[in-house]
């Protein structure tokens, strides 16, 4: 009988300090993965997210104003259609999807504001 309690007290302290590990491993890989996604999130959709495009601007809804996957169709990717978004962004203006006028951001970089550009740019669907 007393074999029994040594082995059962064994089996019970065995256990818990396999939990503790499998916990720790969980977390790191857990903490891993939201590292991995937070890496691989594109330049210009990061500025996006941390400005106010997103107020009247969505991946694939038409809110105030179009959707980026409306915008990467609507234009060809090239050097001209770049240099064209880039100014929209920084000067706004309306006319283009209707009457509402987007507001401009003057102290937006023509870097950051190409960065955005490149990044609704890959939204275009694939043919």
């Amino acid at each position: 009988m007393r074999i029994l309690f040594i082995f059962f007290g064994a089996f019970c302290l065995l256990s818990c300090a396999s939990n503790n590990n499998k916990s720790e491993e969980t977390t790191d890989a857990v903490e891993t993965t939201a590292m991995e996604t937070e890496a691989v999130l594109h330049p210009g959709q990061q500025l996006i997210e941390g400005s106010d495009c997103q107020t009247c601007h969505h991946t694939k809804n038409t809110l105030v104003g179009p959707s980026y996957t409306a915008i990467a169709t609507k234009y060809e990717s090239s050097a001209d259609t770049k240099t064209y978004l880039i100014s929209k962004i920084k000067n706004g203006g309306s006319g283009v999807w209707g009457d509402t006028p987007m507001l401009a951001h003057p102290t937006l970089s023509d870097e950051d504001a190409g960065e955005m550009v490149n990044y609704i740019m890959t939204l275009k669907p694939k043919q």
